[in-house]
């Protein structure tokens, strides 16, 4: 069966980077990604969520902009390997020369910071999983934003084989990734229009 007609539900046996890659776009847009042969499949994420993906990663991309002496990119929903798993993290920044023309994914070690925003539906992924499956990976940087009950950014710097928690920003603040460069974090701007709830109807 060619890629382009290719189904999950058609797979048989443990999944490779390789299938997963060569799967066609969900038609809602949800996440493939891929631990030790098993396929984990996450719903496209929300407004609130895709909102604070986008304006964190203006505020890191300004980041490295302002830091010439730092030879990392920034993209947000890009995929990134290890030999047996695909994850697609919120915000990631990697090393420069690990990404050419035509990069589909880049590998795990090439990578400075991951972020991922928990979601009602990931959230045992993101606070338990993912952590501890990129500090085994190796990963400098992990930041986790939680969007409730308010938006926050709790800070993880790889300690040995594991991550420790280093800072909660709820405010506005600096915050260095790895030694390598600082961003100027602006928590609550991070909702932009959306900070200040839905509007009122008027009678």
């Amino acid at each position: 069966m060619s890629a382009t007609n290719m189904r999950v539900d058609d797979h048989k046996g443990p999944w490779t980077v390789e299938d997963v890659l060569a799967l066609p776009e969900h038609p809602a847009r949800a996440r493939y990604e891929l631990v030790d042969g098993f396929l984990m499949v996450s719903p496209a994420p929300g407004w609130d969520h895709q909102i604070v993906s986008s304006e964190l990663h203006r505020q890191i991309h300004t980041a490295l902009t302002q830091s010439a002496a730092a030879p990392f990119l920034s993209a947000s929903a890009v995929m990134v390997t290890g030999e047996s798993r695909l994850f697609i993290p919120d915000v990631a920044i990697v090393d420069r020369a690990a990404v050419q023309r035509g990069t589909l994914a880049v590998p795990l070690d090439a990578v400075l910071l991951l972020v991922e925003i928990v979601s009602p539906f990931n959230r045992s992924t993101d606070r338990i999983l993912k952590p501890a499956l990129y500090a085994q990976a190796k990963v400098p940087a992990y930041w986790r934003v939680e969007l409730e009950p308010d938006v926050q950014i709790v800070v993880h710097e790889l300690s040995v084989d594991t991550y420790r928690e280093v800072a909660t920003v709820t405010g506005k603040g600096s915050v260095q990734v790895a030694g390598e460069f600082t961003v100027e974090l602006d928590v609550p701007g991070l909702l932009g229009d959306l900070a200040g709830g839905a509007p009122t109807a008027t009678p």
